[in-house]
């Protein structure tokens, strides 16, 4: 059985120990008490006592003269060190931020880093359980390409919620999202299908997904340590042929899986799609093809998104190309 941390008292957030904090309102209470009457009271040394009240000198919320231990105004003392704390606080957040924001930088360095003749990288990592919705999150703000997902159960996970809103995103951003799930999902939990469905995400379903597997264009995915397993640690991957394995994977069973209705209408139909390719063809915008086609914006970034993504290209020129080859223009 495991043991629950005690709560944290509320001074702690500036440095005050439990001791001291117990100390302090005794004073509160007892204004102008002296050191031995407040020793009594809470059955400490003096030693013990003069130890906690310096805690409390240092941060100018008691004062003594002579014996006596006096409070100073609370909405001041403690206003003060509050103030300190959220300036204090204000700066951390300024700098996750920045932080935050220099993520790729970090990336391309670790990755050129990679690349000396005298470095031979390892290119798979053990996330631990409790750590791998952070790493999914950065993944997914920071990697381009399509977002592949294989869904066995995730409907059933807090974490689960989180990813959507992320992926949501990212989609609402122009990026394209495939996932599968399987058939039961329709049945007996929809809801969770529908918010990713509603922002763009092209989704079918099998009658089982045989694991949980995440892609992030090409250059990183994450699978169970154990096939098909639910719990425990996950491997991130970014070596490309394992990379384009899992792709190659997920296309297959994408093949297979059928679409549902009202859950996978990010393709634009045959005659949506020659008006898209010849708008395009023309130079015009996607404001100018959403109000052409009767879209919304967001649906013709969807739209081309995903085009790209069947004719595996990585932009609308290539896209242009490869369409006349297949014959869609």
């Amino acid at each position: 059985m495991t043991s629950q941390a005690a709560p944290q008292l509320p001074l702690a957030l500036v440095g005050i120990d439990p001791g001291s904090e117990q100390l302090y309102r005794l004073v509160l209470r007892y204004p102008g008490s002296s050191m031995e009457s407040l020793s009594d009271r809470l059955g400490r040394s003096m030693d013990n006592l003069q130890r906690d009240l310096a805690s409390l000198i240092d941060r100018r919320l008691v004062s003594v003269i002579g014996q006596q231990v006096t409070p100073e105004p609370p909405e001041f003392a403690l206003g003060r060190l509050l103030n300190q704390e959220t300036q204090r606080l204000a700066e951390a957040e300024r700098a996750l931020s920045v932080a935050q924001s220099e993520i790729r930088t970090y990336v391309g360095e670790y990755l050129r880093g990679q690349q000396r003749s005298d470095w031979r990288p390892i290119p798979i990592d053990v996330i631990p359980d409790g750590e791998l919705l952070d790493v999914m999150l950065t993944l997914v703000s920071n990697t381009e390409g399509e977002l592949l997902f294989l869904r066995p159960d995730q409907w059933f996970l807090p974490t689960g919620q989180r990813m959507d809103v992320a992926v949501t995103e990212a989609i609402s951003n122009g990026r394209g999202s495939r996932a599968i799930y399987p058939e039961a999902i329709i049945e007996t939990h929809p809801e969770s299908v529908q918010a990713r469905a509603r922002a763009g995400e092209r989704i079918r379903v099998l009658p089982t997904v045989p694991t949980r597997l995440a892609v992030f264009g090409a250059e990183a995915v994450i699978i169970p340590e154990a096939w098909g397993s639910t719990v425990g640690a996950r491997l991130l991957v970014r070596q490309p042929a394992i990379v384009a394995a899992c792709i190659a994977l997920f296309d297959q069973l994408w093949s297979h899986a059928l679409t549902v209705p009202g859950f996978d209408d990010a393709t634009a139909s045959g005659s949506a799609r020659r008006q898209l390719l010849e708008l395009l063809a023309r130079g015009a915008k996607d404001e100018q093809i959403a109000r052409s086609l009767g879209v919304s914006l967001r649906t013709v970034r969807r739209w081309i998104a995903s085009m790209m993504a069947e004719l595996g290209v990585d932009s609308r020129f290539q896209a242009g190309v490869e369409a006349v080859r297949h014959g869609w223009l």
